[in-house]
């Protein structure tokens, strides 16, 4: 057994529990002993952590996580630089520094990692363990405080938001799924290394599949080369070899990863003979059979030696038992449903878009084939598409309508396939006459007009229930209440089923490609021209009321001087928030005014987070951000306008000296005006359903305060991790059995770290049988990383990485912003960007739409940008051809 006075352990050592190493540790000490080729290393316990916490530090730290408000980002921050401070500064004890030292002397020479290895990387997945630092390259006298600064990553922002949402005990090492240990181990001087799969992460099939590339794997992971590839059967037969060009490499000298150019008669020569295939096959094999699962494992050769160090070896993650044989896609939800969500939000509004817009409309349009099928599915937080759906809807389309946007939504292995599918015109034809019998409104000259109409009567439906006292309903007349504004909300979604779905998609990839056949508008510019400037679109004059505001606060010194003087407007009490914005009359006016249009708005679609009438420090943030330019977006407005008719007078005369040019003008002016009609519907529709949101969050929030006195629930978000039947079976129940209450509160504990773990982070585009994957990999220039175009421009400028619209308030005037999606609510600021580069979304995500009528270069579906780039990087984004470029040399220092 290993001695609790044991800081220090080697990872041979027998008997040493995940709660004493961590996950990432135990997995290499299991390696280790059951005799696979592991560099040398030891462990520095959670032991030792507890003992250096304990002995001076856990008072302080208490009281510094006491005085967070973990739903503010700035006291989040500055709580933790203060502990991570507190850390750095205390000398290490004794007890531990004479054991750590002793250790270190008797390491072999060369350089090593320091990782941390926290005890909830072994909870269902290891999404929590990219939260801890790791230090690369460190000399042995470096070691020692690498260890500390591994203890002091414990307390980073997002580690302990995560441990906070997850319930997980900051400073009770007692629990198992708290603390850190840390894993010291030699780095490999890699010539070549690589990854083996065990199960094909692709197909699921027991295919063996190799990765390689010369040099360290670094070079795999950051995307600079595109390795080699063989796909082995378990007896040894190559079944498939993918030689790929490998121009440069990242190699260890001089104790750092530096990239090197390889010679010219190694770029196109295999990184792996049949010989050490053989090895890492057997060794592949081995690894399974020991762990009893398939495995991802990483691996490494050492100069020229024929020895496989085995670095790490961990259960394949896109593997699992939720086995359903349908693809889905994200690819779908990122331009109508991107935010992470709970799972009462997905069935509020999920079965909405599948009784109503999915089956109802299928039914309406003769889509026999799909009246009945499952659309949506909610995996690691994440809305995905029944890509089955998709295709068959799609296949009504005629041919020239499938573009590289809509065909984006499905693998590229199925894209040739569907946009070759044959139009199937005669019932294409047929589906619009049913429409026409079946339902009027979705007609494309009544869609629109339809839905006005539905949105006014709505909104006094709204000034109703807003007159309303919640609290004192039954709770018979608060679920009549809910209903009856829930069918009031149908009509949206029967409408959007043909505006969005068919309507604008249709109309607007029509009008794109024509630009680009008859007009050669490959950057896309044209296009932008036509689609700027539109009136009556609700995202547009939102923005421009939020510049409208920022301008009186320009003009007012004071009240300017006031609010700059407020790091954080946050932290003000509602009265003091009242007495700074009533200082100037017409401010006051302005600012109340927008409460009353727009403060049934948020930064997301997902109802748990409050609305702008819940946070107005959160529009006085964007006030005092937009306040720092003296851009005036009214103004700019009439620019856009200005430019759209101008746009579409150049396009319109071009197209008429073409061969038949008068009737091409004529059909394009048709659907040109179709195409402009339903992008603005595509915007104003969230407008409308944001005030659906609103109120259905205030009942259910409703529900859930009257939870808490029922003893159901412990806090009054907790309501938004029911799913809807279940919330609504305990909210009708007088008095629900204990054990019943015990055991949803554990499911309810569970959904919340689902939920908070992959908040921030982007699950692979594809899932099928419970397999998870993305496109295959493309090859391009190591300076270079590709997505879609999406606004027209080139752009050179300073990269500013946000993960969250908290982080806006830090954006600079003419920065390139990072971030995984947009939401309408975070356009305000566009005006200040020099560029934008997404993760997801595609021509016609808000994103891309406001980048547009802004003139800002931008470039969506860019898979990993919030990891790629840093804040700091020289970029050059390019939204005509939908490429970012890296300034290499500064890339490379900060390698």
């Amino acid at each position: 057994m290993v001695n609790k006075k044991n800081y220090v352990m080697e990872l041979k050592a027998r008997d040493i529990p995940l709660e004493k190493i961590g996950g990432k540790a135990l997995n290499l000490s299991k390696m280790s002993k059951a005799g696979f080729n592991i560099p040398p290393a030891f462990v520095v316990g959670v032991d030792a952590y507890d003992f250096f916490i304990k002995q001076k530090l856990e008072a302080e730290i208490s009281k510094i996580l006491a005085s967070i408000d973990f739903n503010n980002d700035k006291s989040l921050s500055e709580g933790c630089a203060s502990i991570r401070n507190l850390i750095k500064t205390e000398r290490v004890p004794d007890a531990i520094l004479v054991e750590i030292n002793n250790k270190i002397e008797s390491l072999p020479p060369g350089y090593y990692a320091v990782r941390s290895s926290a005890t909830s990387e072994d909870l269902d997945d290891a999404s929590f363990a990219g939260q801890l630092d790791t230090f690369l390259n460190i000399r042995k006298e470096d070691i020692l405080e690498s260890i500390s600064d591994c203890w002091a990553s414990y307390w980073n922002n997002r580690a302990v938001k995560y441990r906070h949402d997850s319930s997980i005990e900051h400073l009770d090492t007692a629990q198992s799924s708290a603390g850190i240990a840390v894993l010291v181990q030699k780095m490999v001087n890699a010539t070549v290394s690589g990854v083996t799969f065990t199960a094909n992460p692709v197909n699921g099939s027991n295919e063996i599949v190799i990765e390689s590339t010369w040099g360290l794997g670094e070079a795999i992971a950051s995307g600079l080369v595109t390795p080699d590839t063989f796909v082995l059967s378990r007896n040894g037969e190559v079944l498939e070899r993918k030689i790929k060009s490998k121009n440069k490499g990242y190699f260890l000298k001089n104790g750092e990863n530096t990239l090197v150019k390889l010679k010219k008669e190694d770029q196109e020569k295999p990184s792996l003979d049949g010989e050490v295939l053989k090895k890492l096959l057997k060794r592949a094999l081995e690894l399974e059979s020991f762990f009893g699962a398939p495995q991802d494992i990483e691996w490494a050769l050492e100069d020229g030696k024929k020895d496989i160090y085995i670095l790490q070896s961990r259960p394949v993650t896109t593997l699992s038992r939720d086995k359903d044989d349908i693809l889905w896609t994200r690819a779908y939800g990122d331009e109508y449903w991107a935010d992470a969500t709970t799972p009462l939000f997905f069935d509020v509004m999920g079965k909405m878009l599948t009784d109503y817009v999915n089956h109802e409309g299928a039914r309406i349009m003769g889509y026999t084939e799909i009246t009945d099928s499952k659309l949506l599915k909610l995996h690691k937080s994440r809305v995905y598409f029944n890509s089955w759906v998709l295709e068959k809807a799609f296949s009504y389309y005629p041919k020239f309508a499938r573009s590289k946007e809509l065909l984006n939504y499905f693998p590229r292995d199925d894209q040739e396939r569907i946009s070759k599918y044959p139009s199937i015109l005669h019932k294409t034809l047929l589906s619009q006459i049913l429409v026409a019998i079946r339902d009027p409104d979705g007609m494309m000259h009544r869609t629109d007009k339809a839905y006005r109409k539905w949105a006014h009567g709505f909104l006094k439906k709204c000034e109703d229930f807003d007159e309303i006292d919640l609290g004192v309903l039954s709770k018979t007349q608060l679920m009549e209440l809910y209903n009856d504004i829930e069918n009031a909300g149908i009509k949206h979604y029967q409408l959007i089923r043909y505006g969005m779905v068919s309507h604008s998609i249709a109309t607007n990839l029509m009008i794109k490609n024509w630009l680009v056949d008859w007009l050669e508008d490959k950057d896309g510019s044209l296009y932008a021209g036509l689609i700027s400037g539109l009136e009556d679109n609700k995202t547009i004059e939102m923005n421009i009321r939020f510049s409208d505001m920022a301008k009186i606060l320009r003009e007012d010194s004071n009240l300017q001087g006031m609010i700059n003087s407020i790091s954080d407007l946050s932290y003000l009490t509602q009265t003091q928030l009242i007495e700074l914005i009533s200082s100037n009359s017409d401010f006051e006016e302005s600012f109340n005014q927008f409460i009353k249009d727009y403060g049934h708005r948020s930064n997301t679609r997902e109802i748990l987070y409050p609305r702008w009438r819940e946070d107005k420090a959160y529009i006085l943030e964007v006030i005092k951000l937009l306040s720092s330019s003296d851009l005036d977006l009214r103004k700019k407005e009439v620019e856009s306008k200005k430019n759209r008719f101008e746009t579409e007078k150049e396009v319109l005369k071009r197209i008429k000296k073409q061969n038949f040019g008068f009737f091409k003008a004529r059909i394009f002016k048709i659907v040109l005006n179709l195409a402009q009609t339903y992008l603005t519907f595509r915007e104003n529709q969230r407008f409308y359903l944001d005030h659906l949101l609103f109120r259905q969050r205030l009942m259910l929030q409703e529900m859930g305060r009257r939870l808490i006195q029922k003893g159901v629930i412990s806090e009054g978000d907790d309501v938004f991790f029911f799913y809807e039947k279940e919330l609504f079976s305990f909210f009708n129940k007088s008095s629900p059995d204990k054990m019943i209450i015990s055991s949803l509160k554990e499911k309810i504990l569970k959904r919340k770290k689902e939920f908070f773990r992959y908040k921030s982070s982007l699950p692979p585009k594809f899932l099928k049988n419970g397999i998870e994957f993305d496109d295959t990999v493309m090859e391009y220039k190591p300076s270079a990383i590709y997505g879609a175009a999406a606004s027209p421009g080139i752009f050179q400028g300073v990269a500013r990485v946000v993960e969250s619209i908290g982080e806006l308030s830090q954006l600079e005037e003419n920065e390139i912003l990072i971030t995984s999606n947009t939401d309408p609510a975070w356009t305000a600021i566009f005006s200040k960007l020099g560029g934008l580069i997404t993760e997801t979304g595609g021509i016609l995500s808000h994103g891309a739409v406001i980048s547009r009528e802004y003139r800002i270069p931008a470039v969506t579906a860019v898979k990993g940008a919030t990891k790629i780039f840093k804040t700091g990087d020289e970029l050059v984004v390019d939204g005509n051809g939908g490429v970012v470029y890296i300034n290499e040399t500064n890339s490379l220092k900060k390698k």
